[in-house]
């Protein structure tokens, strides 16, 4: 048998951040489960209880795995919320970065936000082989 490697990356990114001013940390854990429905699937809140952390995974291939995933964490402010978006993604098979698909994440979560909030966090993408 010969054995035949194959190039396949993890990227993963922390994504924009975003602070919605004046609205309660229910509309951020809405608006998170909702977006990651729209994007990827299944999204669930982790844990029990209010935490305010959700995630959901890309569809499954053939094999039943998914080449995709992404975490959205909802922190209270005293006038709104502080929310944070996290993604990864195996490339191949996925033809979306993980940047990129925190930007389709942001995009879908929508909202008010301060500026510059939505510049994904400086320094932290990482890329595994």
């Amino acid at each position: 048998m010969a054995g035949a490697t194959s190039s396949a990356a993890l990227d993963m990114v922390v994504g924009a951040r975003k602070v919605v001013k004046n609205e309660p940390l229910s509309n951020c854990n809405t608006q998170a489960k909702n977006a990651l429905n729209a994007v990827l699937q299944d999204a669930a809140e982790v844990g029990t209880g209010d935490t305010g952390e959700w995630k959901a995974n890309g569809a499954p291939d053939a094999s039943g795995h998914s080449s995709a995933a992404a975490a959205v964490h909802c922190y209270p402010l005293d006038t709104g919320y502080f929310v944070t978006f996290t993604c990864v993604v195996q490339v191949p098979p996925n033809p979306d970065s993980a940047t990129a698909l925190c930007a389709k994440l942001a995009t879908a979560f929508g909202g008010t936000t301060s500026e510059a909030s939505l510049a994904p966090a400086g320094g932290v993408g990482q890329r595994w082989r």
